[in-house]
């Protein structure tokens, strides 16, 4: 097998050392895995231990659908163009017009991926991987809550190298998914460890509430900074133009080149809409929080920015997560199954319209 140094190997080698390096450590894990299951089977039964505290129902589905986001992930890391393009065609270009200090910082990790890219994008892949599976199957185990810990503390590294702080100091805009993914990501993981008391006093609630609030601020004043360039139709249509030319059936790009035309001919008057849409969103989740409308329509509005700004981030082979609409909507479904206890997804007609129903 060539070895594994710092020259950069042509793509087949490099790709082929990926794929054999990955399939052996899924080889020993399942292996291990099943020992472990026959071990068990073989002892006597322990005595009956006390039961650990369930997870309240709304952390329940925080935490699975962060598990399912990170799965995901991993799964992305392993594409082929993240193995022989992801230093020169993903990594690199974010390092353009940040902070000295940040762009130094950047480029430092850079450098110790590039030592050593495919063995660094199997750590990662396999890293992300198991962080799902611990989130998804971990049970009321502890492996829950170190598979939670270790996806903060990923979250804050890739939240850096791998998403220069979600752009928000070069122009950023929700749109194209600032503040980052895996902020969310991160940040509802620190919600998820929260004792049962913080969810049941009603604390994680207003949490939330208030994170929608600075959410849409932020994202209301991103794209209303006149440096940013929104307000032409260049640097407004941009985006859309960007992801239209992905790799992707044509049923999904082909609305979002008329999209790009829409912006790039009234760049005024598309952009001061989006502008009062966020705004309109922090001040509806300021002061009225628990009107299920509110709720209803930050769900759309994230739901129709996620294809039309963001393109559900995974295609043309260098997506590393759905970006940031998908987090956004599991943090919406944790809320909404927290203050109105019904589950995500299942709806009953009523007089008024659609609306949830409740889980009971």
């Amino acid at each position: 097998m060539p070895p594994m140094g710092n020259a950069p190997l042509p793509p087949l080698i490099a790709l082929h050392l990926f794929y054999t390096t990955c399939a052996g450590i899924g080889a020993v894990a399942l292996v291990v895995a099943v020992g472990l299951f026959a071990w068990r089977r073989t002892r006597p039964a322990p005595a009956p231990a006390p039961s650990p505290p369930e997870l309240p129902a709304p952390a329940e589905w925080l935490v699975r659908g962060l598990g399912a986001l990170w799965l995901l992930d991993g799964l992305l890391q392993a594409q082929p163009l993240m193995v022989t393009r992801f230093v020169g065609g993903f990594l690199a270009p974010l390092v353009q017009g940040q902070p000295p200090a940040l762009a130094t910082l950047m480029r430092a990790g850079i450098a110790l991926w590039a030592l050593n890219p495919v063995l660094a994008n199997v750590g990662a892949t396999w890293l992300q991987i198991g962080i799902g599976l611990a989130l998804l199957l971990g049970g009321q185990s502890r492996w829950r809550r170190v598979g939670l810990w270790v996806s903060v503390g990923w979250s804050a590294v890739v939240w850096i190298w791998g998403e220069g702080l979600g752009g928000v100091l070069v122009g950023g805009s929700w749109l194209g998914g600032s503040p980052g993914s895996v902020l969310l990501y991160g940040l509802g993981a620190l919600l998820a460890l929260q004792p049962a008391v913080f969810w049941d006093n009603g604390r994680a609630v207003r949490i939330l509430r208030g994170g929608l609030v600075a959410f849409w601020t932020l994202a209301a004043g991103l794209q209303a900074w006149p440096p940013n360039g929104f307000w032409s139709g260049s640097g407004l249509s941009e985006l859309p133009q960007a992801m239209a030319a992905m790799p992707q059936p044509a049923w999904l790009a082909a609305p979002l080149h008329a999209w790009a035309a829409l912006l790039a001919a009234h760049p005024l008057g598309w952009n001061a809409a989006l502008v009062a849409v966020f705004a309109g969103l922090a001040a509806a989740w300021l002061w009225r929080p628990a009107d299920r409308r509110v709720w209803a329509a930050t769900v759309l509005v994230t739901a129709l920015t996620w294809y039309f700004g963001q393109d559900f981030g995974v295609l043309g082979g260098m997506g590393t997560d759905p970006n940031t609409g998908a987090p956004l909507l599991v943090l919406l479904a944790t809320y909404g199954v927290a203050v109105w206890g019904w589950q995500p997804g299942r709806v009953v007609w009523t007089r008024v319209g659609w609306r949830p129903s409740r889980s009971g």
